[in-house]
Formats: structure tokens, C-alpha cells, sequence
């Protein structure tokens, strides 16, 4: 497997960067994991969009979603002119309804929902979508293949099922979205602090921080994650990494 950072931006996307999304290769396969704001450009550099074989949808928050809004016309245009484009398969939770409904579309995408009732295949790999909290549907995903796991929590606050999750990950892409400074009575993220910890705990391997709000310094969020798991590293704009 490979896993290429298309954005890690939170909330909103850092100067000439992106929020969320990530390219996820299984042998031929190629698969996009979240799709926010920016995402598609940088996607494209890699891969046409007749060849994009699925999108899975962690949870319905804008930062996550907002480029569907876009894919659609470019499916839609590419097929105008002349591209012979085939629907293209969405994994997205059921709700919030409203923005659910969003997503349809005139035969462009298939929309399934997620379940976490059992595992799911998809090109040679096992997918699991793990209930995380926060403040809407949102599923954590571990990704298995040829003996290696791959795992992207999305966002969430430390909760019971995050270990299960993490727990001896290859890699693990975790939501950093915040800073012990900064803790209040009720969070929607987890600080660097608590995702190293949590990976450290779980035996990642290799931890990658991840949904990094543009307005603190990214090396005091490293600073902070490295005092739990010094071999934590920061999301980079189109790094690939290989699993």
C-alpha cells in the first residue's frame, strides 16, 4: 500500500495547502480518503479522474467534503468532452441527512453507507470503519493488506474504540487537531499530546500527525507529541508514504 498526502489542514486549508484527504494505493487501485478543500487539485497531479477507483468519506464536516461539490462537475465535464468516465463507488455515513443528501448525484457516484458491522473487502485489502466521537457520524479506518495495517482515525476525541483502531498499526495517520494549551471542558480533537500518547500506548509504529490547524506553529505541535512519542512526524503536503 501507499498513502499520499493530497491535505492536512484543520478546519480551514494552511496558505497553498489543503484540509483533508489522501490517496490510497492497493496495487493498481487507487482510493480517496476524505476529500476537503483543495483536495482535488492536488489529487489530480496523480491521478486523472477516470482512474480514481473509489472515495471513502470518514464523517460529513466540510473540511472533509467540500471538494465533492467540485468532483462532480469535473466527472460531469469529462464525460462532455469526450472522457468515457464509469460512476465512481462513495463510502459516506448516513447522516447528518441533510448534508448526506448532498452527495447524491445523476448517476455520477454510487453512494453506499458505511456499517461497522463487519469488515469489508475492497482490492485485496480489509477495511473496518471504527465509530469514533465526535460531534457527528464519523468512522476511524484500519486498512489491512499483505500483512501490513494502515490506520486513519479521522477526528475524534480519545474514546474506547481509538485503541482498538490503533493497536499495532504500521502507520497511523491521527487527528492532532489541538494543543494542551488550549484544552477545554468539552473537546472536538484530540492534542498532539493525547494522539502520541494513544499511539505510543498502542504500539504504532509510525505515527503521522495529521488535521493540523493553520493558525498554531506546527513545531510546537511536534514539540508537544514528541514528549509522548519521540518519533512522531508532521503531515507534509504530498509526501507518500509506503506501508
Amino acid at each position: 500500500m501507499k498513502l499520499t498526502i493530497l491535505g492536512y489542514s484543520g478546519g480551514f486549508p494552511a496558505p497553498g495547502g489543503a484540509t483533508s484527504g489522501y490517496l490510497l494505493e492497493i496495487g493498481p487501485r487507487r482510493i480517496l480518503l476524505d476529500c476537503g478543500s483543495g483536495v482535488l487539485s492536488n489529487l489530480f497531479k496523480l491521478v486523472p479522474i477516470d482512474k480514481l477507483d473509489a472515495i471513502i468519506l470518514t464523517h460529513l464536516h466540510y473540511d472533509h467534503i467540500s471538494d465533492m461539490q467540485v468532483l462532480k462537475y469535473a466527472i460531469d465535464l469529462s464525460r462532455k468532452h469526450g472522457i468515457d468516465m464509469k460512476p465512481i463507488p462513495v463510502m459516506a455515513p448516513k447522516s447528518p441527512e441533510q448534508l448526506a443528501s448532498t452527495l447524491e448525484s445523476d448517476g455520477n457516484l454510487i453512494i453506499g453507507q458505511i456499517s461497522n458491522d463487519s469488515p469489508m473487502k475492497m482490492f485485496d485489502a480489509t477495511i473496518r470503519f471504527i465509530p469514533m466521537e465526535h460531534p457527528v457520524e464519523t468512522y476511524g479506518l484500519s486498512i489491512e493488506a499483505e500483512g501490513k495495517k494502515l490506520v486513519y482515525t479521522a477526528d475524534s476525541v480519545p474514546c474506547d474504540n481509538l485503541p482498538i483502531l490503533l493497536k499495532d498499526a504500521d502507520v497511523a495517520v491521527v487527528d492532532a487537531g489541538t494543543l494542551e494549551r488550549y484544552r477545554k471542558p468539552v473537546m472536538v480533537h484530540m492534542t498532539a499530546r493525547e494522539s502520541a500518547r494513544l499511539a505510543r500506548e498502542n504500539n504504532v509504529k509510525r505515527l503521522v500527525l495529521s488535521h493540523l490547524l493553520p493558525v498554531f506553529n506546527p513545531e510546537e505541535i511536534l514539540e508537544e507529541a514528541r514528549k509522548e512519542y519521540p518519533d512522531a512526524v508532521l503531515a507534509e503536503l504530498m509526501q507518500t508514504i509506503e506501508i
